[in-house]
């Protein structure tokens, strides 16, 4: 999800990052063909052979926690590895069933955006973010491309909600496939957020600019972006069985302002996965 980015063409060193990094710094560049290991991935931001404008000025530390700390690479893979073990071990329905992903901080991981900002000390710009995003050059989010891999296998596809404009759609589909993730149009339904989706928050059926999308899923009449002008289409009802982002609004019928946490808590790590991002959100 985005609120509050801004622009950026990037290409990130990350300070601090202990002597292992070496095996990290082929992880997550734009047109790597095939993923590689859980144990690299964590390290996707370590090293990118990408331009950036970067400043002299301190990283705020929420940025410096998202990019640098071990604990940001632990909760991250060990949430993804609870979602997981989730999937292996559910009755799958007799019908289609999907998890519904966010992709901002969820499945890409665009931290090293966040550093030009506070290096540089840039602020968010929808043409900026519209930039950086055209760029093409977002690394894994720790531990995403093992759960997608995994969900797949278990005869499940994928439903990618993102609040990146529509008009995106291309460009993110493509910076999603250059790391080797096993996405078509048969098994993944991106869905860029539209006006449509904003002005259908009525506060009943609606109550965030997701919800319109998650029903459309589930109901059959998903509109998911065509790579390559496929003719696929998402015509059937699908079950949704889990729901994962990095922000309480990427879950049916939730707001920052008006959260349940108790009834959160009921489905936390069961149906609904939350990830750890301090640097940018609804609240």
């Amino acid at each position: 999800m985005r609120y509050l980015l801004t622009k950026l063409t990037v290409a990130f060193i990350a300070v601090g990052l202990s002597a292992g990094c070496t095996s990290a710094a082929k992880n997550g560049i734009a047109g790597e063909s095939q993923p590689v290991s859980d144990s690299d991935r964590s390290l996707s931001i370590a090293t990118q052979d990408v331009t950036l404008n970067k400043g002299d000025l301190p990283l705020s530390n929420s940025v410096k926690w998202q990019t640098m700390s071990k604990e940001y690479q632990t909760i991250a893979r060990g949430t993804y590895q609870l979602a997981e073990k989730a999937i292996m071990q559910m009755e799958k329905p007799a019908e289609p069933w999907v998890v519904v992903m966010d992709i901002d901080e969820t499945v890409l991981d665009n931290s090293a955006y966040q550093v030009g900002l506070d290096t540089t000390g840039e602020s968010y710009s929808k043409a900026g973010w519209a930039n950086w995003v055209k760029s093409e050059k977002a690394t894994l989010t720790p531990g995403a491309a093992t759960f997608i891999e995994i969900v797949l296998r278990e005869g499940g596809k994928i439903g990618l909600i993102t609040n990146r404009d529509a008009s995106l759609n291309e460009h993110t589909w493509r910076n999603l496939l250059e790391h080797g993730l096993p996405l078509t149009a048969q098994n993944a339904c991106l869905l860029g957020r539209s006006q449509a989706d904003i002005t259908a928050v009525d506060n009943e059926s609606f109550l965030n600019d997701k919800d319109l999308r998650r029903s459309h899923i589930a109901s059959g009449n998903a509109k998911c972006f065509k790579p390559n002008n496929s003719t696929v289409t998402w015509n059937k009802s699908h079950k949704i069985v889990m729901q994962i982002g990095d922000n309480i609004e990427d879950f049916k019928q939730v707001t920052q302002e008006h959260a349940d946490v108790d009834v959160v808590l009921t489905e936390l790590n069961k149906t609904l996965f939350l990830l750890p991002n301090p640097m940018y959100g609804s609240w």
